[in-house]
């Protein structure tokens, strides 16, 4: 095992909490000016639905949502972060994009 496999950087915490306090901005920016970004959510099956396999992950319909996504996501990214620092902002991109894809291609009903 190598030495300096497992280190603690500034990125382990920051990395998380920028994340994490964009989703606040956002969530702010859309109560502060009431701004429906709503339409930025996924549709299912539709072309103008694919945006939303980007941008939902950064819209919550309430602060309850928002609170309980925001905890699990400090700790999982600091935790990626530091355990496998090089593949962390890939796997963060890749669930961003596969989770919000499976999402847009299922049909629920």
């Amino acid at each position: 095992m190598r030495d300096n496999e497992f280190k603690f950087t500034p990125s382990v915490v920051l990395l998380p909490l920028y994340f994490v306090v964009i989703l606040w901005i956002v969530f702010w920016v859309e109560r502060q000016f009431k701004i429906n970004l709503s339409e930025y959510g996924i549709l299912p099956r539709t072309t103008y639905g694919l945006r939303g396999v980007f941008f939902s992950p950064f819209l919550h319909g309430d602060l309850n949502h928002l609170f309980n996504n925001s905890l699990p996501l400090l700790f999982l990214l600091a935790s990626i972060r530091f355990f496998y620092r090089e593949q962390s902002i890939k796997v963060l991109f890749l669930g961003i994009f596969l989770s919000g894809l499976g999402t847009w291609y299922r049909d629920w009903e």
